[in-house]
């Protein structure tokens, strides 16, 4: 009996005792199960991670689309043309097209393309194309391949029509050109061959320079630059009047600006050093050295909550009968931002051709022109 009491006794003991070891030997499974999901999912969120850092760390070729930059101009014009001797004349047309994209491939590279077409004028063609070394936080110091408007003059004009500093000195050429800008100051060399040729030695032997400074405080801004090219005749109006030649004509420019507050004044002039043989640009039966000249004044002011400036401009040239420009040109122009980059402007020019005495025709013409032109 006690021995029966006693493995009965044990029994219940150990029946009563089993529960409570299961309980807890399944509860450390569970938990220990629940700790290695916790390490697994701690393990993927690393690997994760670290594949997050490889991705970000390798080049992303899809990338590229995001380093394009694009922008347009778009000019559509309505005029009126009335000469003091002939039959006046009046048209739309679309005066410009400019569509241009570039680029920051890398930290040291830029490239830019451009197209222009302009009605009657230029068909449509690459304006621009040029690769830029450069970078500003570690060298002052740039440097630019390609065909580009080169830094001969400045232009600047609140008014519709190309002054006649422009008409004059504008070049467009395939060269190469360092650059410096430090500050408040910046400078240009380039070199570049040309169209023209000079006793048939067709080589890179053109160049030009300039040297600028801007500075800004507060409402105050203003602006000087100087320029020099070594061969006037290789400006686009000169191109084609000039050709083979055994001399050049050098010439130099120089300009300035201020604006202070709501007023604005611009002034620039550009002049050959040297005459022209008479027989590619004369002027009164003798080699011309043509120049011209441009001032510029601005008010800027609110209409209806827009943006608007009025405009005066009195430009002129010397000694250029042969280059098809007027004597002298007054202009008065306005214009307002009517929505975000969209801008409408008038302009009435007066143009007086040399006299009779300079072999012109004295003849003053007016125009009037107004101008619709969407940036974006």
């Amino acid at each position: 009996m006690k021995t029966l009491t006693l493995s009965t006794a044990i029994a219940l003991a150990l029946a009563i005792q089993t529960p409570a070891f299961a309980d807890s030997v399944t509860t450390r499974l569970t938990r220990l199960e629940a700790q290695n999901r916790a390490q697994e999912a701690a393990l993927q969120q690393q690997s994760a991670a670290l594949i997050n850092q490889q991705a970000a760390a390798a080049p992303d070729h899809d990338d590229w689309i995001h380093r394009l930059e694009f922008s347009g101009l778009i000019e559509v014009e309505a005029g009126y043309f009335a000469p003091e001797t002939g039959s006046s004349t009046s048209d739309v047309t679309l005066a410009t097209v400019e569509l241009g994209v570039k680029s920051k491939v890398n930290a040291w590279i830029e490239a830019g393309v451009s197209l222009l077409y302009e009605q009657d004028v230029t068909d449509l063609e690459i304006d621009t194309g040029y690769l830029t070394v450069a970078n500003a936080e570690v060298t002052p110091l740039s440097f630019t391949a390609g065909q580009i408007y080169l830094p001969f003059g400045v232009f600047a004009s609140n008014l519709i029509s190309d002054p006649l500093t422009l008409e004059l000195g504008e070049i467009r050429e395939s060269a190469l050109q360092i650059g410096m800008e430090r500050g408040d100051f910046a400078g240009a060399l380039y070199l570049f061959n040309g169209e023209t040729t000079l006793d048939d030695d067709d080589q890179l032997d053109n160049w030009g320079a300039m040297v600028g400074y801007t500075h800004t405080a507060s409402e105050r801004t203003w602006a000087a630059s100087v320029g020099y090219l070594n061969d006037l005749g290789e400006t686009d109006l000169l191109q084609e009047r000039v050709g083979a030649r055994s001399e050049r004509s050098g010439a130099w420019t120089a300009s300035a600006n201020a604006s202070v507050g709501r007023f604005s004044v611009t002034g620039e002039y550009v002049t050959a050093v040297d005459d022209f043989a008479a027989d590619q640009i004369g002027f009164k039966e003798q080699g011309a050295r043509p120049s011209a000249w441009t001032l510029e004044a601005g008010l800027r002011f609110a209409v209806l909550g827009k943006q608007s400036i009025v405009s005066i401009g009195y430009q002129g040239t010397r000694e250029a009968l042969a280059l098809d420009l007027p004597e002298q040109r007054w202009l008065l122009g306005w214009s307002v931002e009517v929505w975000e980059k969209t801008t409408l402007a008038l302009e009435w020019a007066r143009s007086t051709a040399y006299d009779h005495a300079d072999g012109g025709s004295g003849d003053t013409d007016d125009s009037v022109i107004a101008q619709l032109a969407v940036e974006f």
